[in-house]
């Protein structure tokens, strides 16, 4: 599941903006260093501040929707339509089929954006980063640079790449394009160049771009599919009570 979703699902589930954000922060640690993932379980005690807990609940939902979200068939069934369609575009030889895991993923964060309404949901980004302004290094030093050897130099330069990431997201184009065929296409071009693919040219661009705006519908009603399921963390509503009983 990709960022966008991650945040809905976490808010929703659990009543907390800073959850929300808190859900994000996994798929962005990643782009700015895969090395840093986070550590399942971190202990979520009495001694921490209410804002850092609840990102730390957002970070466990994160982990727990994708362990049901992998094994499930609103993945499994979109994986294998978003790979029918890059082979029905004849771009297999582009080594495509190996990216219909994140292309799928990134479809229903459109769907996502299409139902929700783009303004809406990166008013709620930025208010969500803003709320977590002072939480954001606290979260990644208990899950990774807390407990692995990095040097103060690889930690600078993960913070750095972190904001970016934060303003280009709050920017707006970068998830905006998710609502159509071409912007996926242009995100699944960035993943294909991080993993020293060639790039697409401007002719398989396009096709996949029109493949994959005949994903939209199936996209759209999946996500209601998610929408409805129950929250991994059962009853998670972030409330002191709750917060203390999701660390124990």
């Amino acid at each position: 599941m990709n960022f966008l979703l991650h945040r809905h699902l976490a808010e929703a589930h659990t009543g907390s903006r800073a959850a929300g954000a808190g859900a994000m922060l996994p798929d962005l640690w990643r782009m700015a260093d895969r090395r840093v993932r986070p550590r399942h379980p971190v202990e979520i005690g009495s001694s921490l501040g209410g804002r850092l807990a609840e990102v730390l609940v957002g970070i466990r939902h994160h982990v727990a929707v994708d362990h049901w979200f992998h094994g499930d068939r609103v993945f499994l069934e979109g994986e294998k339509l978003v790979a029918a369609r890059i082979r029905e575009a004849e771009l297999e030889a582009k080594r495509m089929g190996l990216l219909a895991h994140v292309t799928w993923e990134m479809c229903l964060d459109g769907a996502l954006l299409r139902r929700a309404g783009f303004e809406a949901t990166r008013a709620a980004l930025t208010e969500g980063f803003s709320t977590i302004e002072s939480d954001f290094e606290a979260a990644a030093t208990m899950h990774h640079f807390g407990t692995h050897e990095r040097t103060a130099e690889e930690r600078a330069a993960f913070d750095a790449r972190m904001k970016r990431l934060r303003a280009e997201i709050e920017r707006g184009p970068w998830i905006e394009g998710y609502q159509y065929g071409e912007g996926v296409a242009i995100r699944v071009s960035g993943v294909r160049a991080r993993l020293g693919l060639a790039p697409l040219d401007a002719t398989d661009h396009a096709r996949l771009g029109r493949a994959l705006d005949g994903v939209a519908r199936e996209a759209d009603a999946i996500l209601e599919e998610i929408l409805r399921a129950p929250s991994p963390l059962g009853d998670g509503r972030v409330r002191p009570s709750a917060v203390l009983a999701l660390g124990a």
